[in-house]
């Protein structure tokens, strides 16, 4: 649980001090430490973006409860103005919040921003093509394959962009679940370092409960966490609150499940 913090801290790290003598890229603390020296300027730097409840932030790391829920920034943070959604949506997606790793190249400006002028440095995205999420970029996907073939199946994507219509009713779908103390989700894929490790769950995601302890043994078992495909039949529910606070609107509750074999 406190080995995928302390991962994410030192990989930005790492990253950050390694890419700090890289021409045109300006190491983190620099900025945080001295904004007025690098203001006006187009820069690129490396950070985690995190946002929630109306903080757009880059920050120098983020800790976490089970290496997924609950982010927290860390450090001296920097406003963030003109994220792109397409970047967005490629950050993980926990307890309503957004976070990430990423590089930004943008322009860097000094004075007070953000609500009540409380950040002193802020940096100016102009075009998409400026941002890359890092960990998306980076480290290895697994999706749903789309030529899975299984009868009456819903699409996970179906069942979150169009809730109401399958409320109260047993169905089936395919996808990855995902498991920590603190998260059990069904998801659309999961991004990891080599399919195994340092995993988390990526696009459409519905909380689960009720997923049968002798099938999570057949999926892949690393420290405090388990994931893998599975097909999964059970009552889609859509009151909302569910999970780590309400932060998931539908629930499926399993009746039944097996690990797909690929």
């Amino acid at each position: 649980m406190r080995g995928r913090s302390w991962w994410l801290l030192v990989t930005v790290a790492l990253l950050l001090a390694a890419c700090g003598s890289a021409g045109g890229t300006v190491p983190f603390y620099d900025l945080v430490a001295d904004p007025a020296r690098y203001a006006g300027q187009d820069i690129t730097v490396l950070g985690f973006y995190y946002q929630k409840d109306g903080e757009q932030l880059l920050v120098v790391g983020v800790r976490t409860d089970d290496g997924f829920q609950n982010p927290v920034p860390l450090g001296d943070p920097i406003w963030v103005e003109g994220m792109p959604p397409e970047v967005l949506g490629k950050l993980n997606a926990a307890s309503g919040a957004l976070y990430g790793m990423v590089q930004v190249h943008a322009r860097f400006e000094a004075g007070a921003f953000g609500p009540q002028g409380q950040y002193p440095a802020r940096l100016a995205v102009a075009r998409a093509e400026d941002v890359v999420a890092l960990e998306a970029a980076q480290m290895q996907e697994e999706w749903v394959p789309a030529d899975l073939d299984i009868p009456g199946a819903v699409a996970l994507a179906a069942l979150t962009a169009n809730p109401a219509s399958y409320s109260g009713q047993t169905v089936t779908v395919a996808a990855y679940y995902y498991w920590t103390p603190q998260t059990w989700v069904l998801a659309e894929g999961i991004r990891s370092l080599d399919g195994v490790n340092n995993a988390v769950p990526i696009g459409n995601q519905v909380w689960v409960e009720g997923f049968p302890p002798d099938v999570s043994g057949e999926l892949h078992v690393v420290e405090n966490n388990v994931h893998g495909l599975v097909q999964v039949t059970g009552r889609f529910e859509t009151l909302g609150g569910y999970g780590p606070n309400g932060s998931y609107p539908v629930r499926l509750v399993v009746q039944s499940a097996a690990a797909i074999q690929r």
